[in-house]
């Protein structure tokens, strides 16, 4: 008998702009799994190395990953459903199930896509055999997820640098319910809270303070594996927040006790997470001052975080106030592309760029520009993090000079945290004075060697840290910080635990 392997990854954002399609996962089945992620550091990855090392059979049935936008087509979920739960259904009964998602995906058929599977995934293979599913550290956790699956677990890492090892861990626990040495049971508490995604490093702070308390749980021996999810928080969903997970070897008091306590110090940290951003035009002049390369984080128009990446907000004071100095930075605009491939390499062009999509916060920009460089925009990863040694593509892409900045343009969104998109069109962050990243958090693993400051500027968009400003209506309240004035003791109420069969 085989071990059934999967990976279905995005993560949504409920206030962009951008529907997620069946085609923006590229998603592949049986054999093809195989050659996409072997030896890839994804949790797929993870999981087919831990096989392999112990003589296990693999059966793969699909990958696909898709970069965060608004929620899923109803008809396009309904069929990466169905060919995902057919290739299950259709397969001889598995040992146990391997499935990498995300845990904070929306569909507009369904506000819990990992739920959903997963409760498909249980009915087809029975009560017994069991489900280990990875999820990402801003997992939405909900009592379907837990019902469902045998074990969650959840990255240790933001920015995100362990999907690999993830994968490993998953893997590992599988064969330990397998050669009956675990008997695992899951116990969770869900937390009135919702957190922004800047300050949330494991290094240090105060979701590092958290990490360090569920490793010591897990290195004592007190439980298997303890994952804290800081949730995605731009989702409006009814079973919002953060939650904290403990598995135990068979003792539910004691990973209710874990779990509750986590909570609590999860719950006394709130107001540590808050974000100090700094004005566009401040961070540009005390870049000027600086040798560089100074990295300019604009998690408003985060592309991993669901926004369009078609920002101006830090565009337009670029072109106006930094056009002598040497710069970088990434926007999406389909028709500026367009126009560009038109004119062709060496051309010199007048041209509106940005704010094409996200109308409501953005606005374009003039410039003059000449192109320097035409690509098919396809280009591998290969920091650690997301889909590392795994090839993105983002449509046709251009790089237009304006002045000394260097501004690549792609007809698609990309993650922006590895400087390996930058580099794979012929520019290199190292010798930029800035560098501008539409990203949170998860590019300080890669730029933290090169880069001699960070700063977070402050524009508007639907990834904004400003969570108030947001139109949530189906998040359950109160809920901090969108209600000031909310009470939370884990210990009041019904247990959040639920052991499976």
């Amino acid at each position: 008998m085989a071990i059934a392997v999967a990976s279905i990854v995005q993560e949504s954002n409920d206030f962009s702009p951008l529907k997620t399609r069946y085609s923006d996962f590229g998603l592949v089945f049986e054999k093809d799994v195989i050659r996409r992620h072997e030896g890839a550091l994804t949790e797929m990855g993870g999981f087919l190395s831990v096989l392999s090392q112990t003589g296990r059979k693999a059966a793969p049935l699909c990958s696909g990953w898709a970069v965060t936008a608004g929620r899923m087509l109803r008809a396009d979920y309904q069929r990466l459903a169905h060919e995902y739960l057919q290739t299950l259904a259709g397969m001889a009964r598995p040992q146990g199930l391997l499935l990498a998602l995300h845990g904070a995906q929306t569909a507009y058929s369904t506000h819990d896509v990992a739920g959903h599977l997963l409760s498909a995934s249980r009915k087809i293979l029975g009560p017994h055999v069991p489900i280990v599913a990875t999820l990402d550290l801003h997992a939405n956790v909900t009592r379907l997820m837990v019902e469902s699956a045998t074990i969650l677990v959840g990255y240790k890492t933001y920015p995100h640098i362990d999907l690999f090892e993830t994968g490993e861990r998953a893997a590992g626990l599988m064969l330990q319910i397998l050669a009956g040495s675990l008997s695992p049971v899951m116990r969770y508490r869900k937390i009135p809270l919702i957190v922004p995604a800047e300050n949330m490093q494991t290094t240090s702070g105060p979701f590092g303070e958290l990490m360090l308390r569920a490793a010591e749980l897990e290195h004592s021996g007190a439980a298997c594996c303890v994952s804290i999810f800081g949730v995605q928080p731009w989702l409006d969903v009814p079973e919002m927040g953060c939650s904290t997970v403990s598995v135990t070897n068979n003792d539910p008091v004691a990973g209710q006790r874990q779990a509750d306590a986590l909570a609590k110090a999860f719950w006394a940290a709130r107001r540590q997470f808050d974000v100090k951003l700094t004005p566009v035009r401040t961070a540009l002049r005390e870049a000027m001052r600086s040798e560089g390369p100074v990295v300019l984080s604009e998690p408003s128009d985060s592309t991993g975080s669901g926004s369009p990446g078609d920002s101006t907000g830090v565009l337009a004071p670029l072109v106006k106030l930094c056009s002598g100095y040497p710069a970088a930075i990434f926007l999406v605009d389909a028709p500026a592309v367009r126009r560009a491939i038109a004119a062709g390499v060496d051309a010199t062009l007048r041209l509106s760029v940005g704010g094409t999509i996200d109308r409501k916060h953005s606005r374009p920009v003039r410039i003059v520009a000449r192109v320097r460089l035409i690509s098919d925009g396809r280009w591998t990863g290969r920091a650690r993090g997301y889909n590392t040694g795994v090839e993105t593509c983002m449509g046709r892409a251009v790089v237009l000079d304006v002045g000394k900045i260097r501004l690549l343009v792609a007809e698609r969104s990309a993650m922006t945290v590895d400087p390996e998109l930058f580099r794979s069109h012929g520019i290199e962050p190292e010798r930029m004075r800035i560098v501008v990243v539409k990203s949170p958090n998860g590019f300080r693993a890669a730029y933290q060697e090169i880069a001699k400051k960070m700063i977070l500027v402050d524009t508007p968009g639907v990834s904004t840290p400003r969570l108030r400003t947001l139109p949530y209506r189906l998040v359950p309240t109160p809920i901090y910080p969108l209600d000031r004035r909310v009470r939370f003791s884990p210990q009041e109420g019904a247990e959040d635990a639920l052991e499976h069969p």
